[in-house]
């Protein structure tokens, strides 16, 4: 398993500085480009899923309060990389909230975090580097293998994780 070092989380905090700025427009780019990228992925939200058009999603102010959502989670997790027991207990509500109650499927958390990286290239340009880039790829890993153990029912092994 991916263990970040010093500089990946230098990296990810220093570009999550510029991106949590304006947490509700980023995480608003962040559902819409979902959206449009996975379509499919609309099945899961009973207010977005008969929405035909992007602009009809930039309109949309439940699209924009679903991102400032997912940037609220990824902020407690940014502020938290260096104690992997309370990513545990951030992630572990919002797994069970999603399996059991939004019957949202694993994969889908590995199309938002690739998606949320493709905005960050877009956005950040040339400053988003390889090494950067893959500072989130790793983090991303982390946050995917947890949800993938908890929702195979094995959460147990990810409370002493590598962060």
């Amino acid at each position: 398993m991916s263990i970040l070092t010093q500089d990946d989380k230098q990296n990810i905090r220093d570009v999550w500085a510029k991106v949590f700025e304006n947490a509700e427009e980023n995480g608003k780019v962040v559902v819409i480009r979902l959206f449009v990228d996975h379509p499919e992925t609309k099945k899961y939200f009973k207010n977005f899923k008969n929405i035909a058009t992007e602009e009809e999603l930039e309109k949309n102010a439940r699209v924009k309060l679903h991102g400032k959502k997912v940037m609220n989670a990824l902020n407690e997790v940014v502020e938290n990389m260096d104690n992997w027991g309370a990513v545990v207990e951030i992630l572990t509500p919002l797994a069970e909230k999603h399996k059991e109650v939004h019957k949202v499927g694993v994969l889908n958390f590995k199309l938002l975090f690739e998606t949320i990286i493709n905005v960050y290239k877009d956005a950040l340009g040339a400053s988003f580097t390889a090494s950067i880039c893959e500072s989130w790829r790793k983090v991303f890993k982390l946050l995917f293998d947890f949800l993938e153990a908890f929702y195979t029912n094995t959460s147990e092994s990810c409370k002493t994780g590598p962060l």
